[in-house]
């Protein structure tokens, strides 16, 4: 008989979310949605050599964003997880955060030490939107807040594009011939259509948001829980190297 492939623990990640594409795909037509208890995902996990605590914080980080969903009546501009892992952030962990935020993200974010914990915060004039994550150390653990909030995009385009739509509508039926007491009446289904025309902008950034949201949120984890020796790198900007040297001269005074 010949001898069975052995797989490594990469090509089993990989072969495992190819065969789950492939399920899902097939499955589309079932009209009952078919799963399987946490208890019997954890013995899938152990099967195949996936460590508890991975999958405990993978069900975690999933559980935390992908139940958030868009608000089409009201909109939504905002997004939120809390993810524990199961270790005690130190200096190599935070020195080699916070450069990487800077750097994923294209803009040096503010830090400060609040209590036990770090602040991260920063603000994207283009939209105003504003992401804050606090890294909050317990014992044997580490808790992990991500926010994003951009209240000041949707507050302001919803009020000025039902405005605009209802202003445009008054104008364009009063520039057919319609009588006041016609036109006046209709004006606020301009209104409610330029309303519902941002809410579709709206939508559209809460899923690129949303997609940038859960990305962040993975690569806080991934860093947190295996961090590697930080070194300046050719390319890094000088703002990530003193958000560095800031970081290290804050725990050694705390020390």
């Amino acid at each position: 008989m010949a001898d069975s492939k052995f797989f490594s623990k990469k090509e089993i990640a990989e072969i495992l979310s190819k065969a789950s594409e492939i399920q899902l795909s097939q499955d589309k037509a079932t009209p009952h949605e078919q799963g399987v208890s946490e208890e019997e995902l954890f013995e899938i996990a152990e099967e195949v050599g996936i460590p508890p605590q991975a999958l405990r914080q993978a069900i975690s980080n999933y559980m935390h964003t992908s139940e958030q969903s868009f608000n089409w009546l009201l909109g939504s501009s905002e997004l939120k997880s809390t993810v524990v892992i199961d270790n005690t952030v130190t200096e190599l962990h935070l020195d080699q955060l916070f450069p990487e935020l800077n750097t994923f993200t294209g803009k040096k974010g503010e830090v400060e030490k609040v209590g036990n914990g770090y602040d991260w915060e920063q603000v994207e004039n283009r939209l105003e939107s504003l992401r804050r994550i606090t890294v909050l150390p317990e014992k044997d653990r580490t808790r992990i807040i991500h926010h994003v909030n951009w209240d000041d995009l949707r507050f302001p385009g919803l009020g000025l594009s039902a405005i605009l739509g209802a202003i445009f509508l008054m104008i364009l039926l009063k520039s057919i011939g319609l009588p006041k007491s016609t036109f006046i009446p209709l004006t606020p289904l301009g209104g409610i259509a330029g309303y519902f025309s941002f809410m579709g902008v709206l939508r559209y950034y809460f899923s690129k948001q949303k997609k940038k949201f859960k990305t962040i949120t993975q690569l806080i984890i991934d860093t947190l829980s295996n961090p590697v020796q930080h070194r300046i790198l050719p390319d890094e900007t000088e703002e990530d190297q003193e958000v560095n040297e800031d970081i290290s001269s804050r725990n050694k005074t705390k020390s």
